[in-house]
C-alpha cells in the first residue's frame, strides 16, 4: 500500500489492466468520474453531485469530454473503493502541491480529493481542429491545499521534465497530462508531403519547463484498427 497526501491507496494489476484501491479513513470523502466504480464497501456511502459547484462550470466540464456529475463516496467507517478506466492501460498518482495545476485531457481523469478545483478551459479554435481534439480542456488545480490526483493511460506510462525552453513533440493523441506551466503548439508534422503521407498529420509541440506524461497508445488509432474487424453491413440492391 502507498501513502498519498490525504488516502492510502493501491495500484493493482499495473500496468496492463490496472484498477485503484483507494482506503478511505473515517469522515474521508473522494471525488471520482462516473462509470469507474468497481466496488466499494458498505461502511462507504455514494451521491452524485455536479461535478463543479456551479451549474455552468460543470457544464463546461462536458466540453472537455468529461461528465456533467461526479460520484463523491463518504466514509462513515473505513472501507475501501475500487476504481477503474475503462480502457486497458495504466493508473497513476500525482501529488499536487499547493499553486500546482495540470491540465488533464479527456478521458484520463479517474479520481482526486475533494479540495483539489476543477476548471475549463477554452484551447482555441485553431488548436481544437488542428489537435482533432476537443476545443476545451480540464485543468485540476491545488488552490486549497495540497491533494492527490490519479490518472489512467490507455497502456503504459511515459513521463518527461522538460527544462526551460525544452521542446518535444508529441502525437497530441498520446498525451494524458501536463503541467499547466509547459506551452503547447500545433504544427504540421513536417513538409507538405510528410504531412499528407506519413499518417502523422499535425502534432503538438511541448515547450518546458514543467512535466509531462504521455501514454504508450493512441485511443483514436486503436479504435480504427479494431473497427477494421468488425462485420460491415451488406449493401442491398
Amino acid at each position: 500500500m502507498e501513502q498519498g497526501i490525504h488516502y492510502s491507496y493501491e495500484i493493482a494489476d499495473r500496468p496492463t489492466f490496472s484498477y485503484l484501491k483507494v482506503l478511505l479513513k473515517k469522515d474521508q470523502e473522494i471525488k471520482s468520474e462516473p462509470q469507474s466504480m468497481m466496488f466499494f464497501e458498505p461502511t462507504l456511502e455514494l451521491r452524485t453531485e455536479r461535478a463543479e459547484g456551479g451549474f455552468f462550470k460543470s457544464l463546461k466540464r462536458t466540453l472537455a469530454g468529461e461528465k456533467f456529475f461526479a460520484n463523491v463516496y463518504y466514509a462513515h467507517d473505513d472501507g475501501w473503493l475500487a476504481l477503474c478506466p475503462s480502457f486497458a492501460g495504466d493508473i497513476r498518482h500525482i501529488a499536487m502541491q499547493p499553486g500546482d495545476s495540470w491540465i488533464v485531457f479527456s478521458g484520463a481523469y479517474i479520481a482526486s480529493s475533494m479540495n483539489l478545483s476543477q476548471d475549463t478551459r477554452f484551447q482555441g479554435l485553431g488548436k481544437g481542429i488542428m489537435s482533432q481534439e476537443r476545443l476545451f480542456i480540464l485543468t485540476v488545480i491545488a488552490d486549497q491545499g495540497p491533494g492527490d490526483l490519479f490518472v489512467g493511460a490507455n497502456g503504459a506510462f511515459m513521463e518527461w521534465t522538460l527544462q526551460p525552453e525544452q521542446v518535444l513533440n508529441v502525437d497530441n493523441g498520446h498525451l494524458v497530462a501536463m503541467s499547466t506551466s509547459v506551452t503547447m503548439q500545433f504544427r504540421a508534422a513536417g513538409n507538405l508531403k510528410t504531412t499528407l503521407l506519413s499518417g502523422e498529420g499535425f502534432m503538438c509541440k511541448l515547450t518546458g519547463p514543467g512535466k509531462v506524461i504521455i501514454q504508450s497508445r493512441n485511443p483514436r488509432e486503436f479504435a480504427m484498427w479494431l473497427y477494421r474487424f468488425m462485420p460491415k453491413p451488406s449493401s442491398t440492391s
